[in-house]
Protein backbone atom coordinates (compact mmCIF):
# COMPACT_ATOMS: atom_id res chain seq x y z
CA UNK A 1 0.00 0.00 0.00
CA UNK A 2 1.52 3.18 -0.89
CA UNK A 3 2.31 5.91 1.74
CA UNK A 4 -0.21 8.06 2.58
CA UNK A 5 1.36 11.97 2.23
CA UNK A 6 0.22 14.12 5.05
CA UNK A 7 -0.08 17.80 4.44
CA UNK A 8 2.21 20.38 5.41
CA UNK A 9 0.93 23.69 6.42
CA UNK A 10 2.41 27.03 5.04
CA UNK A 11 4.32 27.05 7.78
CA UNK A 12 6.05 24.13 7.76
CA UNK A 13 6.54 24.51 3.71
CA UNK A 14 8.20 27.67 4.34
CA UNK A 15 10.75 26.18 7.01
CA UNK A 16 11.65 23.44 4.19
CA UNK A 17 11.98 26.20 1.65
CA UNK A 18 13.97 28.04 3.60
CA UNK A 19 16.03 24.89 4.85
CA UNK A 20 16.34 23.82 1.60
CA UNK A 21 17.99 27.08 0.64
CA UNK A 22 20.52 27.63 3.10
CA UNK A 23 21.66 23.31 2.92
CA UNK A 24 22.15 24.26 -0.64
CA UNK A 25 24.27 27.80 -0.29
CA UNK A 26 26.23 26.18 1.96
CA UNK A 27 28.17 24.49 -1.01
CA UNK A 28 26.74 26.95 -4.37
CA UNK A 29 26.74 30.43 -4.43
CA UNK A 30 23.44 32.81 -4.48
CA UNK A 31 24.38 33.65 -8.28
CA UNK A 32 23.62 29.35 -8.99
CA UNK A 33 20.28 29.33 -6.95
CA UNK A 34 16.94 28.61 -8.72
CA UNK A 35 13.45 28.40 -7.88
CA UNK A 36 13.47 25.24 -10.03
CA UNK A 37 16.49 23.76 -7.90
CA UNK A 38 14.66 25.02 -4.29
CA UNK A 39 11.80 23.37 -5.92
CA UNK A 40 13.63 19.91 -6.70
CA UNK A 41 15.25 19.92 -3.73
CA UNK A 42 12.37 20.70 -1.31
CA UNK A 43 9.61 18.92 -2.83
CA UNK A 44 7.62 21.47 -2.77
CA UNK A 45 5.55 22.92 -6.36
CA UNK A 46 7.30 25.70 -8.01
CA UNK A 47 3.63 27.40 -7.51
CA UNK A 48 3.69 27.11 -4.17
CA UNK A 49 7.26 28.86 -3.79
CA UNK A 50 5.88 31.80 -5.44
CA UNK A 51 2.97 32.00 -3.41
CA UNK A 52 4.76 32.29 -0.22
CA UNK A 53 7.64 33.88 -1.66
CA UNK A 54 6.31 36.31 -4.67
CA UNK A 55 9.62 37.47 -5.73
CA UNK A 56 11.32 33.95 -5.10
CA UNK A 57 14.90 33.74 -4.35
CA UNK A 58 15.66 37.27 -2.82
CA UNK A 59 12.35 36.96 -0.61
CA UNK A 60 13.78 33.48 0.71
CA UNK A 61 16.64 35.22 1.19
CA UNK A 62 15.45 37.86 3.19
CA UNK A 63 13.25 35.76 5.46
CA UNK A 64 16.58 33.81 5.82
CA UNK A 65 18.17 36.85 7.10
CA UNK A 66 15.29 37.88 9.32
CA UNK A 67 15.33 34.58 10.72
CA UNK A 68 18.73 34.90 11.69
CA UNK A 69 18.72 37.89 13.39
CA UNK A 70 15.54 37.04 15.24
CA UNK A 71 17.35 34.21 17.61
CA UNK A 72 19.45 34.46 20.42
CA UNK A 73 19.59 38.34 20.86
CA UNK A 74 19.87 39.30 24.91
CA UNK A 75 16.66 39.52 26.41
CA UNK A 76 16.65 43.33 27.83
CA UNK A 77 14.19 41.94 30.92
CA UNK A 78 16.79 40.10 32.42
CA UNK A 79 18.82 42.06 35.09
CA UNK A 80 22.37 41.56 34.16
CA UNK A 81 21.14 44.06 31.00
CA UNK A 82 19.06 46.77 33.08
CA UNK A 83 22.03 48.82 32.47
CA UNK A 84 21.87 50.31 28.47
CA UNK A 85 25.70 49.90 27.79
CA UNK A 86 25.84 46.02 28.68
CA UNK A 87 22.72 45.62 26.58
CA UNK A 88 23.80 47.78 24.30
CA UNK A 89 27.59 46.00 23.97
CA UNK A 90 26.01 42.53 24.13
CA UNK A 91 23.42 43.55 21.51
CA UNK A 92 26.66 44.52 19.20
CA UNK A 93 28.45 41.15 20.24
CA UNK A 94 25.39 39.24 18.93
CA UNK A 95 24.99 41.15 15.75
CA UNK A 96 29.03 39.95 15.33
CA UNK A 97 28.36 36.59 16.29
CA UNK A 98 25.56 36.65 13.84
CA UNK A 99 27.09 38.11 10.94
CA UNK A 100 30.16 35.96 11.42
CA UNK A 101 28.39 32.25 11.50
CA UNK A 102 26.12 33.72 8.60
CA UNK A 103 28.73 35.28 6.53
CA UNK A 104 27.60 33.46 3.03
CA UNK A 105 23.94 33.99 3.55
CA UNK A 106 24.66 38.08 4.61
CA UNK A 107 27.09 37.91 1.25
CA UNK A 108 24.25 36.46 -0.95
CA UNK A 109 21.82 39.49 0.86
CA UNK A 110 23.92 42.14 0.26
CA UNK A 111 23.56 41.09 -3.25
CA UNK A 112 20.38 40.42 -2.95
CA UNK A 113 19.82 43.96 -1.87
CA UNK A 114 22.07 45.56 -4.39
CA UNK A 115 20.00 43.96 -7.34
CA UNK A 116 16.74 45.12 -5.86
CA UNK A 117 17.00 48.55 -4.22
CA UNK A 118 13.23 48.26 -3.62
CA UNK A 119 13.84 44.80 -1.35
CA UNK A 120 15.97 46.79 0.43
CA UNK A 121 13.53 49.43 0.94
CA UNK A 122 10.69 47.27 2.40
CA UNK A 123 13.15 45.46 4.25
CA UNK A 124 13.90 48.91 6.28
CA UNK A 125 10.15 49.72 6.64
CA UNK A 126 10.04 46.28 8.26
CA UNK A 127 12.71 47.16 10.39
CA UNK A 128 11.17 50.09 11.50
CA UNK A 129 7.84 48.42 12.05
CA UNK A 130 9.44 46.72 14.68
CA UNK A 131 10.50 43.17 12.65
CA UNK A 132 14.07 41.85 13.58
CA UNK A 133 15.82 43.23 17.18
CA UNK A 134 14.69 46.21 16.51
CA UNK A 135 12.75 46.47 19.30
CA UNK A 136 15.59 45.40 21.67
CA UNK A 137 17.57 48.36 20.85
CA UNK A 138 14.72 50.80 21.14
CA UNK A 139 14.45 49.75 24.69
CA UNK A 140 18.20 50.43 25.07
CA UNK A 141 18.02 53.80 23.72
CA UNK A 142 14.88 54.75 25.66
CA UNK A 143 16.84 53.59 29.08
CA UNK A 144 19.48 56.24 27.24
CA UNK A 145 17.15 58.30 28.16
CA UNK A 146 15.38 59.23 25.02
CA UNK A 147 11.65 58.55 25.51
CA UNK A 148 9.71 60.67 23.23
CA UNK A 149 8.51 58.32 20.94
CA UNK A 150 8.84 59.99 17.30
CA UNK A 151 12.59 60.73 18.45
CA UNK A 152 13.23 57.09 19.92
CA UNK A 153 11.81 55.86 16.50
CA UNK A 154 14.26 58.07 14.22
CA UNK A 155 17.61 57.28 16.54
CA UNK A 156 16.82 53.94 16.67
CA UNK A 157 16.36 53.37 13.33
CA UNK A 158 19.91 55.62 12.52
CA UNK A 159 21.72 53.48 14.91
CA UNK A 160 20.28 50.38 13.84
CA UNK A 161 21.25 50.86 9.92
CA UNK A 162 24.68 52.27 11.38
CA UNK A 163 25.50 48.88 13.57
CA UNK A 164 24.25 47.13 10.43
CA UNK A 165 26.28 48.62 7.94
CA UNK A 166 29.52 48.91 10.17
CA UNK A 167 29.33 44.95 11.06
CA UNK A 168 29.09 44.35 7.86
CA UNK A 169 31.75 46.09 6.83
CA UNK A 170 34.39 44.73 9.89
CA UNK A 171 32.54 41.27 9.35
CA UNK A 172 32.20 40.48 5.52
CA UNK A 173 34.90 43.20 4.34
CA UNK A 174 37.57 44.06 6.15
CA UNK A 175 38.56 43.90 9.94
CA UNK A 176 38.09 47.75 11.35
CA UNK A 177 39.93 46.81 14.49
CA UNK A 178 41.99 43.57 14.72
CA UNK A 179 39.89 41.92 17.78
CA UNK A 180 35.37 41.45 17.50
CA UNK A 181 35.91 42.72 20.75
CA UNK A 182 37.43 45.80 20.71
CA UNK A 183 35.72 46.32 17.83
CA UNK A 184 32.29 45.67 19.56
CA UNK A 185 33.20 47.99 22.62
CA UNK A 186 34.38 50.85 20.41
CA UNK A 187 30.80 50.66 18.45
CA UNK A 188 29.35 50.65 21.47
CA UNK A 189 31.00 53.97 22.56
CA UNK A 190 30.44 55.91 19.37
CA UNK A 191 26.27 54.66 19.46
CA UNK A 192 26.73 55.72 23.18
CA UNK A 193 28.24 59.27 22.97
CA UNK A 194 25.58 59.60 19.39
CA UNK A 195 22.51 59.01 21.57
CA UNK A 196 23.18 60.64 24.60
CA UNK A 197 23.94 63.67 22.51
CA UNK A 198 21.09 63.49 21.38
Amino acid sequence: MPKKRTRKTREENMEIIKETTLEYLKNSSYLDLSINKVAELSEINISQIYRYFPNGKPDILIAIGNDIVQKGAPDPELPKYKDPRKLLLELIRFYIRTHKDSKKILASLQTVFLSYPELMAQDARNIDAGASNFNVLKTCIKRFGIKEEKKLNETARIVFHLIDTMIHRHVLEVKIIPTDEEFAELLSNIIEAYVTRN
